[in-house]
């Protein structure tokens, strides 16, 4: 008997110790803090996830736009080393190179529109308008920098090509609905332009040319100021370009608008070659030359695509794109431009050019993390909807 009740004692004792029942929910002691860190640790990175497509969502323009400004500086580059005279022989003339990129960007544009069965290929009736003024804003923006090259330093011609990207923000704000040019945005402009500047040096004694009389290559007062002049109307080119991507927006595909512009180009170039006899077209005589001449024309593509796509994008549940920010990254291609000038022809940087570096990253990080008040894109959105209710029909982005 008192064996049974001391069996009966330590059974029970054993049954306060341990669980009768080793799949009871008490059994996993630990299992609800190790729980906490796992639900913890996953709502962190749905967390990142979120952050990161809305960030991608609302600067897909913009990181566009850096991109296409990567291909435009490899695609100068490469046509500076083929311009220049070497030990291969004389040097390719511009138009025949702005010929042999624009046919290659006409193929790839129709091939990659043919493959995804783009609607529309040859554009829709409302925006035909549009796009031929793309394209020969466009051509007029590449000539104005081309022919200003021959008589004016490369750092003079390419602060001038710079006023663009202003002179769209200004001229997208007046006639497309829904877009603003900040204050923000503007000293943000300005503040790049003069990092180009502080890289470029214009007007600075080291570019001017020799005043020996011997110098046959030295430029009078007429050509120079007919090669600002053809600057200018470089300028305007561009910014109409970039103006008339922002107003035709999602109406039409991007390749769309860079077809018409390649097409109208490849026409230009190909009638400058036959009828003006001061361009000949040299053929590449080494597989390099036929290399880079592919792979300019390809980067060609790409910077068109990229950035009629990018100044085209307008973000999700936004009446009004993000144009003008994502035009403010034009100013990173004499960053690109800079890494190849070393890498390519090995020219030491300076402390003014890094200085000029540093106030082009900085605009462009600003610009690229700085938010529109809501206050002020609803004002704006108001008021655009005003004006189609009084006015009339607007353009629809």
């Amino acid at each position: 008997m008192a064996s049974h009740k001391t069996s009966s004692s330590i059974q029970a004792q054993s049954r306060r110790i341990l669980p009768s029942n080793l799949d009871d929910a008490q059994t996993p002691l630990l299992r609800p803090s190790s729980q906490e860190q796992d639900d913890e640790s996953t709502s962190r990175w749905a967390q990142w996830c979120t952050k990161t497509q809305d960030f991608w969502l609302q600067s897909k323009g913009m990181i566009l736009v850096l991109l296409s400004q990567f291909f435009g500086a490899s695609m100068n580059v490469m046509t500076q080393y083929l311009e220049v005279d070497g030990e291969r022989g004389a040097g390719m003339d511009p138009f025949q190179i702005l010929f042999v990129r624009m046919s290659i960007t006409v193929i790839a544009s129709y091939l990659y529109m043919w493959y995804a069965q783009v609607p529309d290929p040859l554009g829709r009736r409302p925006v035909i308008g549009l796009l031929t003024l793309r394209a020969v804003g466009g051509f007029f923006g590449v000539f104005g920098l081309y022919y200003s090259v021959k008589y004016l330093p490369l750092s003079e011609a390419t602060v001038l090509t710079f006023l663009a990207p202003i002179l769209s923000c200004y001229a997208t704000s007046l006639f497309a609905p829904h877009e603003t040019f900040t204050w923000k945005q503007q000293l943000a402009g300005v503040v790049s332009l003069g990092g180009v500047v502080l890289i470029a040096r214009p007007f600075s004694p080291m570019n001017a040319p020799s005043d020996s009389p011997s110098d046959g290559a030295q430029t009078d007062e007429l050509h120079h100021l007919l090669a600002i002049l053809m600057a200018l109307v470089g300028v305007l080119g561009a910014a109409c370009a970039y103006t008339t991507i922002r107003m035709i927006g999602k109406r039409t595909h991007p390749l769309v608008s860079v077809t018409y512009f390649s097409v109208y180009s490849t026409l230009i170039s190909c009638i400058a070659m036959a009828v003006l006899p001061s361009v000949d077209f040299k053929l590449p005589s080494t597989s390099s030359e036929w290399t880079l001449l592919f792979a300019l024309g390809v980067c060609g593509f790409l910077l068109q695509f990229l950035l009629t796509a990018g100044l085209a994008y307008v973000p999700p549940g936004q009446a009004a794109g993000s144009g003008n920010r994502a035009t403010s990254m034009v100013y990173t291609q004499m960053l690109f431009a800079l890494f190849y000038d070393k890498v390519v022809w090995g020219n030491t940087l300076s402390a003014m050019s890094w200085a000029g570096s540093g106030l082009i990253l900085v605009s462009a990080i600003y610009v690229a993390m700085a938010r529109e008040p809501r206050g002020d894109a609803v004002q704006v959105q108001v008021q655009h909807a005003d004006e189609r209710n009084e006015g009339g029909e607007g353009h629809s982005v």
